[in-house]
C-alpha cells in the first residue's frame, strides 16, 4: 500500500491497487464473442506480455473512504 492525497478525503491515506479487466470492445453475441477471442488470440501471438496489459485498467482505491480511480500510467496501459 502506498500513501497518496485522496481527493475525496483531502489528505495522505493509504491507498491499495486493484486491477480490472477492461470491458470488452465487441458485443455479447456468439459472433462478437468469436472476434473478440480471435483478436485477443492473434495479438497475444507477437508480444505476449504487451497484449496481456493492454486488456487491464489499474485502479488506486482509498482505504478510507473507498474512492476508486482510474490511474492507467505508462505506455503498457494504452
Amino acid at each position: 500500500m502506498t500513501r497518496q492525497c485522496c481527493p475525496r478525503c483531502g489528505m495522505d491515506t493509504e491507498h491499495s491497487e486493484r486491477i480490472k479487466q477492461k470491458p470488452s470492445l465487441y458485443p455479447k453475441t456468439r459472433r462478437g464473442q468469436f472476434r473478440a477471442f480471435l483478436n485477443g488470440f492473434f495479438s497475444g501471438v507477437g508480444g505476449h506480455g504487451i497484449a496481456a496489459l493492454e486488456l487491464l485498467d489499474r485502479y488506486v482505491v482509498c482505504q478510507q473512504c473507498g474512492l476508486e480511480r482510474l490511474e492507467n500510467h505508462g505506455e503498457e496501459f494504452k
